[in-house]
């Protein structure tokens, strides 16, 4: 795999592929443990962005279009296998612009986008959600988010670590403004922790102007990180949507009805 780019399942049965963003301020590391859950026809691949992980020693990229040029080349030749794309937090609203630069430039959309506790685009900007980006603002988004443990004071040279990296990745969304362009034409699913405490049902309904395809919103148990700290009922639903997303449902898995009723319904379940 070249630079940008993480595999973290191999397996020649696969059939589809899911390409994973991080959240702010994580590593693909997080996307490590995901390929046996997920099963072995489907490939998983997480994106590394300079600062963390392996690449540790590069400057954090601040702006949303710097992050896109870096990762875009290194999907050439991903094209082989139907394509879900995941994005947590942060890293759902550079999926969802990946997705859009993807067909611009490429001429190539995935079959589906995943977007997990985040704000839709056009929420980016709302009281509740954007951040102050100094040390005491991140500090306190961190501790609303749940990020860090609560039985313990952060560990200074943890915080000296992650602080620039957070920083960089929240003007990636703060200083964003879109480009106006038409609603994406794939399937989306909207994943919510019910107790997280920066992005709602309100701020989830925003996602659904963002496609033509068919949508669903599931409700699982935690908070903004439920993905990393209750992953089992995601994985399990993770599954099922790729599968259904890329049309492979009846061909590798256990026929499954999720009530795909008409291509615009919002349908909110609960996962718990």
């Amino acid at each position: 795999m070249t630079e940008w780019l993480r595999r973290f399942s191999r397996s020649g049965r696969a059939r589809a592929r899911l390409l994973c963003l991080p959240p702010g301020g994580g590593s693909a590391r997080i996307y490590q443990n995901w390929g046996e859950p997920l099963g072995a026809e489907i490939d998983v691949v997480a994106v590394e962005l300079p600062g963390r992980g392996d690449r540790g020693m590069e400057r954090p990229i601040a702006d949303m279009a710097e992050l896109i040029d870096g990762v875009l080349p290194e999907l050439d030749g991903l094209d082989e296998l139907p394509l879900v794309v995941f994005g947590h937090s942060m890293g759902a609203v550079v999926a969802w612009e990946l997705c859009r630069t993807l067909r611009a430039t490429r001429g190539w959309l995935p079959e589906g986008l995943v977007v997990a506790a985040a704000a839709a685009p056009a929420s980016l900007h709302a009281p509740n959600w954007r951040s102050d980006t100094s040390d005491e603002g991140l500090l306190q988004l961190i501790t609303r988010a749940e990020g860090l443990p609560a039985d313990a004071p952060p560990d200074p040279l943890f915080l000296e670590y992650i602080l620039p990296i957070l920083r960089a990745d929240l003007m990636v969304v703060n200083d964003f403004r879109p480009q106006p362009l038409p609603a994406l034409r794939c399937d989306l699913r909207v994943y919510l922790g019910a107790d997280d405490p920066l992005a709602g049902e309100e701020e989830a309904a925003g996602w659904l102007a963002e496609v033509e395809g068919t949508t669903r919103i599931s409700t699982f148990p935690g908070g903004h990180f439920f993905p990393r700290d209750n992953a089992t009922p995601m994985l399990t639903r993770l599954r099922r949507d790729i599968l259904d997303c890329t049309g492979l449902t009846k061909e590798v898995s256990a026929p499954w009805h999720p009530d795909r009723s008409p291509r615009t319904s919002i349908d909110y379940s609960s996962d718990v």
